[in-house]
């Protein structure tokens, strides 16, 4: 990486706007072709994606991989522009190439770029250190092309159990209207925390529940488990919050959103007069 520095001491040296350089570099496995059935006079990619979803910015770079020495390797270098970059970003990594079916029919023998092998899970690069506030940007809405609303949970559609609270959902206050500055401030009225909580609960878990069927219950809960900071380890927390378990939370989200809906503003003390 440039700066020279370890992905966690990051946040101790980076200056916002300053340009980052992600090196990458992998080895094919002595036993890569074979077990891909590829040819080794096929062109096998190694590709880089660095995602800032605080940002809505991708980079991605790919570079063939060339036996040097009885080795095949490559390196790929992913330039990140320093001022739009912001809170952290997620880095993955995949081998591409022609895949093998194994299809009978030959039309359905061949797989165009296909991802033969990807990291099991995402690398997390901080950009800053973060407190125990929710993730949340003052933005204006009308030149970002959102709706003249007083805010928005964004849950990016990509978010999956291990990503950090911070890359799969942010707050955004709407900086065109007056009220955001008491939102911000905390001197906005009671209802409306209670509102934006409610938003918060519900819009996660309806995103976990869109992908749900793409993971395990046993990945969720390790994913939960490992990292306090996760997507899955706030879910947890949220459905907990609602008096449920997860699973249950996530079958409500899929089956009776709207029962999910009141439950989550009768946590929040939605519109309940104090005293």
């Amino acid at each position: 990486m440039q700066p020279a520095v370890e992905i966690d001491e990051l946040p101790d040296v980076w200056e916002p706007g300053q340009d980052l350089v992600l090196r990458v570099s992998a080895q094919l496995g002595d036993g890569f072709w074979e077990e891909s059935g590829i040819p080794q006079d096929e062109s096998v990619t190694l590709v880089g994606t660095i995602t800032c979803l605080a940002a809505r910015t991708k980079w991605r770079a790919a570079a063939h991989f060339v036996r040097v020495n009885d080795v095949w390797a490559a390196d790929v270098d992913i330039e990140v522009d320093g001022s739009a970059v912001a809170v952290e970003a997620l880095v993955d990594v995949a081998v591409i190439g022609t895949g093998r079916t194994g299809h009978p029919d030959p039309a359905r023998a061949i797989h165009r770029s296909a991802r033969l092998w990807r990291l099991p899970r995402v690398i997390k690069v901080p950009f800053e250190r973060l407190g125990e506030d929710f993730p949340t940007s003052a933005v204006s809405f009308a030149e970002t092309g959102r709706r003249r609303v007083p805010w928005r949970v964004d849950v990016s559609h990509d978010a999956e159990p291990s990503w950090g609270l911070t890359s799969a959902v942010r707050l955004y206050v709407n900086t065109d209207l007056p009220v955001a500055e008491r939102i911000l401030d905390g001197t906005a009225e009671r209802w409306v925390y209670q509102s934006i909580q409610t938003d918060i609960y519900t819009a996660t878990l309806f995103q976990l529940a869109a992908i749900r069927d793409g993971y395990s219950s046993t990945s969720i809960s390790e994913s939960a488990e490992s990292d306090v900071s996760s997507f899955a380890a706030f879910c947890v927390h949220v459905s907990a919050i609602l008096g449920f378990d997860l699973e249950v939370a996530l079958r409500l989200a899929s089956e009776d959103p709207m029962q999910l809906i009141e439950r989550a503003r009768e946590a929040s003390d939605f519109m309940r007069e104090e005293g």
